[in-house]
């Protein structure tokens, strides 16, 4: 007996619910069948991918924005106790004002016994003695009234170092209010640069933002800042907005960045600063004042940098600012080459380039 020829007789099966249906001897039937499983296996698996890289990015924003929330919390805690370092409470200082400096001191150490192991310099003013005691990269303070600026400054060897560390030493991307590693302030420089975050939440120097109004100049036209021996008020005397670096403005950089220069240079210093400044403050500037320059970031244009320029009060000078003095200019408003880019007429194209010397 011949043996039946064997054939590829194979059943090739899918499931609908619970009914099942059987192919044979169909081989068009029989691709069909395997891409559609196919087809059903990448989407699953495509799902799943999907589904995962979903529930990851999840998990990550939830984490980011949880990691930003904490961040906040700790920075406004540590507003809370900078404050409570503040200044010395108002009954002690009125003890303090009537005793001797000997007399002062050993009353500040019977109060305050942490200060007792800590190396002061002679001549520290006693409302930042504890700034220092936990700091003594303290070089200072800073306050605007009726804003959130009101801060200690701190100075290290490396200018970077503050800008991702807060006054505590603690890495943090809000940074602490900073001087230049070069500023010097005993005497001042003739011109002082503070620097400071702009943050989302309003804190570091997120309100200088509102001095682009002429109205919040009105409403918060001096700035106090201390040294640990000396206190000063500054009245503003201009805002402008430049650029952060060459890079932003075609290889030029307008230098509001440095310490001190021969007075002709000065003079011209402050012709620049007449071009760009947003508005007049009624404040007068004299070769012989020093400056106090307040930078931080802004986003008009790429790379954008919001300066508040002010000048210390002058001796026997009042610390009142007539703000009614204050206007908008007649002459346009100098801004860096990236501002204009976006098809704006730039009436200071052919204007000569300022450069100290």
């Amino acid at each position: 007996m011949k043996k039946k020829k064997q054939t590829n007789d194979f059943d090739y099966r899918y499931f609908s619910g619970s009914e099942e249906t059987v192919y044979r001897n169909d081989e068009s039937k029989k691709l069909e069948i395997i891409k559609k499983h196919r087809a059903k296996k990448i989407k699953k698996i495509s799902f799943n991918v999907l589904s995962f890289v979903l529930v990851f990015a999840i998990v990550i924003s939830s984490l980011y924005i949880g990691k930003k929330g904490i961040e906040k919390f700790l920075v406004l805690k540590q507003e809370e106790k900078n404050h409570g370092l503040a200044m010395i409470p108002d009954d002690v200082k009125k003890d303090l004002e009537s005793m001797t400096e000997e007399e002062r001191w050993a009353y500040l150490y019977e109060m305050y016994p942490e200060l007792l192991d800590k190396k002061l310099p002679a001549g520290i003013l006693y409302d930042y003695v504890l700034y220092y005691a936990h700091n003594p990269d303290t070089i200072g303070y800073l306050r605007i009234d009726g804003t959130r600026i009101d801060t200690p400054v701190v100075q290290a060897d490396n200018d970077k170092y503050y800008i991702k560390h807060d006054f505590y030493g603690k890495p943090t991307s809000y940074g602490a209010v900073f001087a230049t590693h070069i500023a010097d302030f005993k005497p001042f420089d003739r011109n002082t640069l503070l620097y400071g975050h702009n943050m989302n939440d309003g804190s570091r120097f997120a309100a200088l933002l509102n001095y682009k109004s002429m109205d919040y100049f009105r409403k918060h036209p001096v700035i106090q800042f201390d040294t640990l021996f000396e206190k000063h008020d500054w009245k503003i005397y201009a805002v402008i907005m430049t650029n952060g670096s060459t890079a932003s403005n075609n290889g030029y950089f307008f230098d509001f960045t440095f310490d001190n220069c021969s007075d002709l240079c000065f003079e011209e210093y402050i012709k620049e600063i007449d071009k760009r400044k947003l508005y007049t403050t009624g404040v007068d500037l004299l070769p012989t004042d020093k400056l106090l320059t307040l930078c931080t970031c802004t986003y008009e244009f790429n790379d954008a940098r919001l300066i508040v320029i002010a000048r210390m009060v002058r001796d026997g000078e009042s610390s009142v600012v007539d703000t009614d003095l204050a206007e908008y200019k007649s002459s346009p408003v100098k801004y860096p080459d990236s501002y204009y880019d976006n098809a704006r007429n730039n009436p200071y194209k052919d204007d000569p380039k300022f450069y100290l010397y």
